[in-house]
Order: structure tokens, then C-alpha cells, then sequence
């Protein structure tokens, strides 16, 4: 009777956890438990008419031990769905057993040393064939998988350093039985699309997106893991599918503006008179700007004829709409790294190939931490352009003694000194005073740094309204460009930065 009601309750247990399943390892450990329990229900059932069938205790043991193989198909469909929920390990090289082989092998052995000490051989030969099983499954899966799991072929990429694309491959497995498979860019700047997926004998498409930076390798590497059908063998592997050819940014945008300068031709764009007085944009227009060399599809009408005959070529001149900007652009050529040293070449050159494109007057305004480099007056911006070619072969990289931190704001600064001046209390007093000497020893150290001597050298020169584009990494010039440009603001200066990734 009791076990009778043993019976009952792994029935109970059975039939419930297949038609509502458990978690996957919950209901493993429960299939296991059923599997050791269920012959010894058996044996005490088979046990009871020995005298009727005169079988042997041996024979019937065996009998009974052997009455649990249908039972291992419940097993093997709990490690199947078991399989779907493993958490790949991607530390060990080529193929190995995961950790839930080792779990039901180190169960099986314990029972198997727990059956030869209490001599229970019936618990034996159930141990003996689960670990047949298990022991088989293992061998097959290792034959199954060969030592290369994942074939994918190998695609050349040619990509400027810091933009993002994306990148189509496909993925084929080797292996005579189905695979869950993950993969695993090594580098962050690449992300896989899916990143889990299995393969049953087709390939399967999956997709790259890749943002390298100029640092990059040419061949990033790939963890592939994969898994039986079962879960109890992994593979580990690493491939290189992909070879990628990074372009720096500064050769990518120096290449566009020698394009776009040989496409005008040498000598099209040169100013022979004097500078705007306003801030304007040659195009189409009723104030007169300047005079340039005559191009082709130039109108007639517009042909300066006293500077053709002073010049012995043909001068065209160029007319503009009032009340456009002109643009200063500030560069820091101090950076800390070669990768930001690249990123700044990349904004020079396109932030000034923009200006051209747009026809936008331009004045450069260049210095590192020690000096400055370059100042300009408004000039024609294709000769801006071919100057921030030069400039670039003047960025250097420094390594800065001091930590740069946030800029600390002038307007508030100024308000809190404004609403502290009011206050009668001592603390308030106190606090004044700290305000105050950070605010002129902010005041005092941009005076004479050389972004600040570089714009006022170049502000001097244009009459406002103008955009100020800076160009920096903001490191040892925060607070001088801060200073500077808020000094700036109220004579009509509008600033802007051009920051990283801004698309010109």
C-alpha cells in the first residue's frame, strides 16, 4: 500500500510538470528523481507473487531496473528543453562537457556508490543504465561536433574610423546535429544581430553593426559557442570573418576636399579686393563683396573690367545678400590622444569644406596650449579650406599634467556673486569672497591664454554679427573659450561647437 501511493504521487508529479512545465532544471532533477524512485516501486510490486512465478530476487531486479527505459525518453526531452536555457561559459578553448553533464554524472555516481554500500542493487542497475545513457549521448555529441563547429565566410569591409555600418554574413554549421549557437563580438564596437540563434543543417543570416575606431584591428574576432541539441557538449571557438580596412577620418575628409577643390580648378576662387565690412554670404545679390578670376558659365555682365585691364585677365565680380554671417573658426590644436587627433583633423577639414561649399566668408583662428598658430581675416573660404589642409599637419598630441574638468559658468557665477552681494551674514560674506577670486582668477588666466589672444586677434577684423565655430577637445581651453566667447556674446557673436559626430 504505502508504495501504491508512491506510485500515485510520481504520476501526479509527471503528469503534471509535462502538461504545465517547470523551469527547465527543476523539472530535470524531477525526471531524475522519478527515474530511481520508479524501480523500487517496481521491484516491491514484481516482488509480491514470487511464489506463483518462482522467479528469481536477481532476475527480477533486473527486470524492473530495465522497465525505467521508456522512462530516459522523459530525461532526454528534459535535457533538450533544458539546453534552451543554459548560460554559455566562454572561458574554455574547444569542446568540453558543460556543467549539467557534470551535475547528473556526479548524481549518478553518488548513487551509484550509495547502492554498492547499502548492497541495493536495484539502485544499482538503475545507476548503471542511466549512466550507459549518459555515457553515450556524451560520445556521440563529442563525434557530431567537429573541432571547427561554424563556418562563416570571410568579407572585406572598407570603413572610415568612428562611422558606423553594417554588414550582412552568413553562418553554416559543420556539425552532423543541430546547434544553439551564440556569438560574441570581442570588440564593444561591434554588435551582432541576433546574437543567439541555431542551426539545423541550413545557414542562417545574421547582421554587423560596426563603428571601429582608428585603433581598431583589421581582423576582430568572434566567440562562437555552441551546444548539442541536449546541452551536455560545448564547443568554443574564435573566427575572423571579417577584415576591415579602417580609413582614417582625416585622410577620408582631406580626400573630399582635394576633391572638391580640383573639381573648381586652380586659381577660380581668389578675392583681389578688400575684405566685407559686413558679414556676408557671395551669392546672387545687390551689395557688392569682392572680385574673383573669371569661371566658366560666369556671366558677362558681371565682369570687372577695370581690374581685367589692370590684371590682363578676366575679374568677375561678386555680388551678395545683406545681413548673412560670416564664420571665425577657433581650433585647438593640442590633443591628448591620436584618436582625438584624428577626430579634430576630420572637423577642421569638413567644418571648412562645409564653409566653402555653403560660400560662407571664414576666418581661422588656430593656437595649441603654448602659442598661437594661425589668425585670418574674413577670406574667401576655398582659401580657408586649403589652409585647414596645412593646419592639420600642426596637431600634436600632449599629455596634459592637470586634469581638465567642467567648465564652471560664467552667468552663474555672476549671479551668485550678485545675489551673495546683497546677503549680510558672515557665511555669506565668506562665500563672496570664494566666488569672487575664482571668478577673476578665471578672467586673469584667459586673459593671456592663447585661444583668447587668437580670437581677439581675429574679431578685431570682421564686424559683427559672426558665428564662432569652435573646433576642440575642450581640454586646456575650456575656460579661456568660456571667458572669451561670453565677453563676445553681446557685440553679436554667436558660438557654436562643432562636437564629435556632428554630420556637416
Amino acid at each position: 500500500m504505502p508504495y501504491s501511493i508512491l506510485s500515485l504521487v510520481l504520476l501526479s508529479v509527471t503528469l503534471f510538470i509535462t502538461f504545465r512545465p517547470l523551469p527547465p532544471r527543476l523539472n530535470l532533477a524531477i525526471i531524475i528523481l522519478t527515474i530511481f524512485l520508479l524501480p523500487l516501486i517496481l521491484e516491491s510490486r514484481m516482488s509480491y507473487p514470487t511464489q506463483v512465478t518462482a522467479l528469481p530476487l536477481l532476475t527480477l531486479q533486473i527486470i524492473a531496473a530495465m522497465l525505467i527505459i521508456p522512462v530516459i525518453y522523459l530525461l532526454d526531452y528534459a535535457l533538450q528543453q533544458n539546453a534552451l536555457d543554459i548560460t554559455l561559459t566562454h572561458n574554455i578553448k574547444g569542446k568540453h562537457i558543460t556543467p549539467i553533464t557534470k551535475t547528473v554524472a556526479v548524481s549518478v555516481l553518488v548513487l551509484l556508490i550509495i547502492s554498492l554500500i547499502i548492497d541495493q542493487r536495484i539502485l544499482l542497475f538503475t545507476s548503471l543504465i542511466v549512466a550507459l545513457y549518459l555515457l553515450s549521448t556524451v560520445i556521440r555529441a563529442f563525434q557530431a561536433i567537429p573541432k571547427r563547429s561554424l563556418d562563416i565566410a570571410t568579407i572585406q569591409k572598407r570603413i572610415v574610423a568612428g562611422t558606423t555600418a553594417d554588414v550582412s554574413m552568413y553562418a553554416v554549421s559543420r556539425a552532423s546535429v543541430k546547434l544553439h549557437c551564440q556569438l560574441n563580438p570581442v570588440d564593444p564596437w561591434i554588435k551582432s544581430t541576433p546574437q543567439s540563434f541555431t542551426l539545423d543543417g541550413s545557414e542562417i543570416e545574421f547582421n554587423l553593426s560596426i563603428s571601429p575606431p582608428l585603433s581598431g584591428p583589421s581582423y576582430p574576432q568572434f566567440q562562437v559557442s555552441a551546444i548539442e541539441p541536449r546541452g551536455l557538449v560545448q564547443i568554443n571557438q574564435i573566427v575572423q570573418p571579417l577584415e576591415l580596412h579602417i580609413i582614417p577620418r582625416a585622410r577620408y575628409a582631406e580626400w573630399l576636399a582635394t576633391k572638391y577643390l580640383g573639381h573648381l580648378g586652380s586659381g577660380a576662387t581668389v578675392f583681389t579686393t578688400r575684405q566685407p565690412e559686413g558679414v556676408l554670404i557671395p551669392k546672387k545679390g545687390t551689395e557688392y563683396f569682392g572680385s574673383r578670376a573669371f569661371q566658366s558659365g560666369d556671366q558677362l555682365s558681371k565682369i570687372d573690367w577695370r581690374h581685367t585691364l589692370k590684371l590682363q585677365q578676366l575679374i568677375i565680380k561678386e555680388y551678395t545678400e545683406a545681413g548673412k554671417q560670416a564664420a571665425i573658426v577657433a581650433v585647438n590644436l593640442s590633443v591628448t590622444d591620436a584618436e582625438q587627433a584624428d577626430k579634430l583633423a576630420f572637423d577642421l577639414i569638413t567644418t571648412a569644406l562645409t564653409l566653402s561649399r555653403q560660400a560662407i566668408p571664414t576666418a581661422l583662428a588656430a593656437y595649441t596650449h603654448q602659442k598661437v598658430i594661425l589668425t585670418t581675416a574674413v577670406n574667401d573660404p576655398k582659401d580657408i579650406l586649403i589652409q585647414a589642409l596645412s593646419l592639420v599637419k600642426n596637431i600634436n598630441v600632449v599629455e596634459f599634467t592637470h586634469q581638465c574638468l567642467q567648465p564652471a559658468s560664467m552667468n552663474r557665477l555672476r549671479r551668485n556673486i550678485t545675489h551673495l552681494k546683497r546677503a549680510t551674514s558672515e557665511p555669506a560674506k565668506r562665500l563672496l569672497n570664494m566666488l569672487a577670486f575664482e571668478y577673476q582668477a578665471i578672467e586673469q588666466a584667459a586673459k593671456t591664454h592663447a585661444a583668447t589672444v587668437a580670437l581677439s586677434r581675429v574679431v578685431r577684423r570682421i564686424s559683427p554679427p559672426a558665428i564662432i565655430l569652435i573646433v576642440s577637445q575642450l581640454s586646456h581651453d575650456a575656460e579661456a573659450l568660456l571667458v572669451t566667447t561670453d565677453r563676445l556674446t553681446p557685440k553679436g557673436f554667436t558660438t557654436l561647437r562643432i562636437e564629435e559626430g556632428t554630420k556637416h
